[in-house]
């Protein structure tokens, strides 16, 4: 007898790069693990050292987010829940998600520029803002934001990333 497997949660935590996609998501993964035990956390950066793709071109950024998508449907589709944390800031992406993935929750977080700025962990703004990187979403690379996202969380550095999770698990009913 074969049993309809309940789909699994898409969490796509999408921001620009030093949003806190990654301490949010891992805070979720943490969270959600302490409820069940089919979960995983897939962060941007690391899946981009899976797949070996070090492409931030337009279209390099274009394979590895489907990629991405792709992996996110094939392990909700067995009932595991997963939280991606991912820049992927273009509506195809999102669209696409909301379209193959049946239990999809978008949570955007937005900083402002300045505080991406002053955050640059990575040192990408500052390169960008010398013209010494391309393709920086915000700076030189046009960025679309979200337009209809499950939930947007306002991370300007104002709330420690305890309460950004309470609203975000408020907010969803997790």
């Amino acid at each position: 007898m074969n049993e309809e497997i309940k789909k699994g949660r898409l969490f796509w935590i999408t921001g620009l790069s030093d949003a806190g996609k990654t301490t949010i998501g891992g805070m979720l993964f943490d969270y959600i693990k302490s409820k069940k035990n089919d979960v995983v956390w897939l962060d941007g950066d690391c899946l981009r050292e899976v797949y070996q793709n070090r492409d931030y071109s337009e279209e390099g950024r274009k394979q590895i987010s489907y990629s991405n998508m792709r992996l996110g449907k094939l392990l909700t589709d067995q009932g595991i829940d997963v939280i991606m944390s991912v820049i992927g800031m273009r509506d195809e992406y999102r669209e696409w998600n909301r379209s193959n993935i049946e239990r999809y929750l978008e949570i955007y977080l937005k900083v402002p520029l300045e505080e991406l700025v002053k955050r640059d962990s990575k040192g990408l703004y500052a390169k960008a803002l010398r013209g010494e990187a391309l393709n920086v979403y915000g700076i030189n690379l046009a960025f679309e934001e979200p337009k209809s996202p499950d939930l947007i969380i306002l991370n300007d550095g104002r709330k420690p990333p305890r309460e950004v999770l309470d609203e975000i698990i408020q907010k969803l009913d997790l």
